[in-house]
């Protein structure tokens, strides 16, 4: 990971070593590319006007590819997500999202029903064709569904007053506080890659919501349509990479509704297009250096290393202020001293 240097308190910048050439970010981009060359079947020339760009350039590319889609009309996803949501071990039957169990395919007149993953109060208001987008329409458990709401996506906070754990009998491996909802590890980061795409391919245009993904939640309301947590959806994609499952529904997907999430095809597009969570700050001068990182980056611990070849946590307690976490240290004992992000996954 690169650790960017905010401007030098003092001039010594050879007494502080703090650049992580060991990039956990980019060996997780290396596994991405190397998954989606591996199994992806994209047509030929898909994406060959947002090959090469960032940023900006690639979000606008992107958009324009996967806007013009076949709209289904929302009476027809039923059917739909019986063939993308397909139980492997039993065509007849599918996968619920949350509850991660298998009940037959029939929709809304048995146990489960279809879920907005961006809710549809926020933003999308049944409008087509988000309403019926099946790159966020999942199959899920009735009691479930109604459970979550439209709460945010992000880690649940074991403190708030409203935390469950489970946050429903039908979903062991889900918890909720408040104001969000934290899905099984399993899923997270393929629940991320499907907001991701909402934010891209609804962008306000021929009268359609313009979505977008957001850190505040006072900006998150049902007279708005803004979604969270972003900071966590980015780490729920570096930690949990697409899945052949994850593929396969893509495909089933386009074959539907003509149109692909990109970043299922595409993993390492979506640091392109947003800030990578996992940056420390750095600020130094001839005797103390500090480093900084955002407070809610779920799983995140500072880790320390001499050569780069063995890591250990740093020890020191962060502070935190203003929703950031920092640690000081003496230059003149930690010379040629390595510090990285780490993310620690705690299966359920």
């Amino acid at each position: 990971m690169t650790i960017t240097a905010p401007p030098k308190l003092n001039s010594a910048p050879e007494m502080v070593s703090a650049t992580v050439r060991a990039s956990p970010i980019a060996i997780l981009s290396a596994i991405f590319a190397c998954c989606a060359s591996a199994c992806c079947a994209e047509p030929p020339g898909y994406y060959a006007s947002a090959e090469g760009k960032g940023g900006q350039s690639l979000r606008h590319a992107l958009h324009e590819i996967i806007d013009a889609h076949t709209v289904l009309e929302y009476s027809m996803t039923d059917e739909a997500l019986a063939l993308t949501d397909r139980d492997p071990a039993d065509a007849s039957r599918v996968i619920l999202i949350y509850s991660r169990r298998s009940e037959p395919a029939l929709c809304c007149t048995g146990e489960w029903n279809r879920e907005h993953l961006w809710p549809n109060s926020l933003g999308i208001d049944r409008r087509l064709p988000p309403y019926s987008d099946l790159h966020n329409l999942r199959p899920a458990d009735y009691d479930v569904n109604s459970e979550r709401g439209h709460k945010s996506f992000d880690e649940s906070d074991p403190s708030a007053t409203e935390f469950m754990d489970p946050a429903h009998p039908e979903s062991r491996t889900s918890s909720s506080d408040t104001d969000s909802w934290e899905p099984p590890e399993s899923i997270k980061g393929d629940v991320a890659r499907a907001m991701f795409y909402m934010a891209i391919r609804y962008e306000g245009g021929s009268g359609e919501p313009d979505l977008e993904l957001t850190d505040d939640p006072s900006e998150i309301t049902t007279s708005g349509s803004k979604m969270g947590r972003l900071t966590t959806l980015l780490v729920w994609h570096l930690v949990d990479p697409v899945s052949p499952e994850e593929q396969l529904r893509n495909e089933r997907v386009f074959s539907r509704q003509g149109n692909r999430n990109p970043f299922v095809d595409h993993p390492e597009w979506v640091t392109e297009i947003w800030p990578t969570p996992l940056q420390l700050g750095l600020q130094h001068d001839a005797t103390q250096a500090g480093l900084s990182w955002p407070a809610r980056i779920p799983g995140a611990r500072l880790e320390t290393s001499k050569t780069l070849g063995s890591w250990e946590p740093h020890h020191a307690i962060p502070l935190e202020s203003d929703g950031m976490l920092s640690t000081a240290f003496d230059t003149a004992t930690s010379r040629r001293q390595f510090y990285r992000l780490s993310l620690r996954l705690s299966l359920k």
